[in-house]
């Protein structure tokens, strides 16, 4: 079989893959053609990506690729697609993904836009062929997915059914296969019963080929030993203690284990995931409170009433450390409501034990999420909400306020004379101010209420649950302490600003900015350090 050319493994289904020397863990590219609606399946990384190029070419023109599947947003599947989109022609394309995928690949700020498998019922339509997309969760990823073209049965597993092979072969050898199989899915897999819940999503397809993007393709004889194999595979956390036997705590463990990952499957929001672990732990011991503390002041406190962030560690006499590979990600606390007894604790023990890891992963996850959201949506110098959050949180509060009939203002504020700061003092001071009416509004605003800088001097505050007529009054407050605040230390700068304010009527959010800046304007015009209302 020659490798330096594309190898057609079904009707108009071609592998484009490069085969990289001495590795075991080989990353497949495949090729739908289907004329000016072909379909790339994970284009791959840059070490592939000269190969992968000059082999797909051959096929089709890259004009004629319209869509293109990443099964998930690690870099063997995506990092080339930087280089690839700025040469691929102008036409109509999309990047095909699960909206958990997108969250992160959008960071990339490519300019092909999303389709997203979970919102267009699992299903891609092309000229001649119709794709199902089979959603196949922490397999192994939370938003794994793998397609299934109906036409000639070939199922794009992605990470499921790879590898890892000390020598290569496109089609599977069944000799050697399933060992290596099972190396690669025990310790990627976070439990038995994901395992085999993909693997009975794939069996409902009955594919006549499975083309994976890792190790080798499994032909239709071969699946349904592989598949077998792979459904007595013991892995992730269901795994024996090595220092207990006790069966019956084991069990027990394994019970909470397996409620605990059917939680965190379905629901992306940790706190959700944290309740359900408190309720399964009351059922069983004597327990009444659980906190946990993260860094910066990021703290979950549970009890029978639900759960609250706070900025407060509550700490108690039973304490364990959640971490992954000994980085500490969080502290959690345990109050009880009497004495546990040894038998209680050696079940605590284990269980924790064994939750450690995967608590400290939803945990880290939800870090790095509420990081990535909170630089997506701030402003670098100042700190404060930007108009990506804006659009955001504008379309949630109008759906609240609709809902529950509440009403809620916007406040457009604008520094007086600020471009004096900058002429006679430098950008520097112009920084600092800034930067201390972001500090000094943000102190004394509500927790409810919202500030963003708008661009350059301009900024907004959102009331909810506020009338324009005591809108105006809090912030005309805000305006007269600010007049009488010294600014930037030494300087002892002084600062004012104009504002114009408008309640929300049914307005879409250009419509609001634009009413409540008609009133600031007036309120410059009109010798500026006032509210117009």
């Amino acid at each position: 079989m020659d490798y330096t050319k594309p190898i057609e493994i079904a009707p108009r289904i071609w592998w484009v893959g490069y085969v990289i020397p001495d590795d075991p863990f080989q990353c497949h590219v495949y090729l739908i053609e289907d004329g000016d609606s072909s379909v790339l399946i994970d284009p791959g990384s840059m070490i592939t990506f000269p190969v992968v190029l000059e082999k797909i070419v051959q096929v089709v023109p890259l004009r004629n690729i319209k869509y293109i599947i990443m099964h998930h947003q690690d870099p063997d599947i995506v990092s080339c697609y930087n280089t690839l989109e700025s040469i691929m022609p102008k036409s109509e394309r999309y990047i095909v993904t699960h909206w958990r995928a997108e969250m992160l690949l959008k960071h990339y700020q490519w300019k092909t836009p999303f389709y997203l498998v979970d919102e267009h019922e699992w299903k891609l339509h092309t000229n001649t062929r119709e794709l199902e997309f089979v959603f196949t969760p922490y397999a192994h990823f939370p938003g794994a997915f793998c397609t299934y073209d109906k036409k000639s049965g070939v199922l794009f597993s992605s990470d499921l059914f790879g590898a890892l092979t000390d020598t290569f072969s496109l089609y599977a050898d069944e000799s050697t296969y399933i060992e290596g199989a099972k190396l690669f899915h025990k310790h990627y897999i976070p439990s038995k019963e994901i395992l085999n819940h993909a693997i009975l999503q794939v069996e409902k397809k009955d594919p006549s080929l499975i083309a994976p993007q890792h190790g080798s393709i499994i032909k239709k004889a071969f699946i349904p030993k592989l598949l077998t194999s792979l459904k007595d595979l013991d892995c992730g956390l269901y795994l024996l203690d090595e220092y207990n036997d006790d069966i019956f705590l084991l069990n027990k463990v394994d019970e909470i284990l397996k409620h605990f990952f059917i939680t965190a499957l379905y629901n992306t929001d940790v706190k959700k995931v944290l309740i359900d672990l408190f309720s399964y732990l009351q059922k069983e011991l004597a327990i009444e409170r659980m906190t946990i503390c993260l860094k910066d002041n990021i703290n979950f406190d549970i009890n029978t009433k639900g759960l609250a962030e706070t900025k407060e560690c509550f700490k108690a006499d039973f304490h364990k450390i959640i971490e992954i590979d000994n980085e500490k990600i969080a502290d959690m606390y345990i109050f009880f409501t009497r004495k546990l007894t040894t038998r209680e604790l050696t079940f605590l023990e284990l269980l924790l034990k064994k939750l450690k890891t995967p608590l400290g992963v939803a945990l880290k996850r939800d870090l790095i999420l509420k990081k990535v959201e909170n630089i997506a949506e701030k402003d670098n110098l100042t700190g404060a909400y930007n108009r990506y959050y804006l659009e955001r949180y504008f379309e949630r509060l109008t759906k609240n306020a609709k809902k529950y009939h509440f009403p809620f203002s916007i406040i457009m504020i604008d520094i007086d004379h600020f471009k004096k700061f900058n002429d006679t003092y430098g950008h520097l001071v112009g920084d600092c101010v800034l930067k201390e009416l972001t500090n000094f509004l943000e102190k004394h605003i509500r927790e409810d209420d919202k500030f963003i800088r708008w661009g350059g001097e301009e900024f907004i505050i959102i009331m909810p649950y506020t009338k324009k007529e005591h809108a105006c009054k809090r912030i005309d407050t805000l305006r007269q302490m600010i007049s009488e605040y010294n600014f930037c230390k030494e300087m002892e700068l002084h600062v004012t600003f104009s504002a114009g304010v408008e309640e929300y009527k049914e307005h879409s959010l250009d419509e609001l900015i634009a009413s409540a800046d008609k009133k600031l304007y007036i309120a410059k015009h009109e010798g500026r350090n006032k509210v117009v209302c």
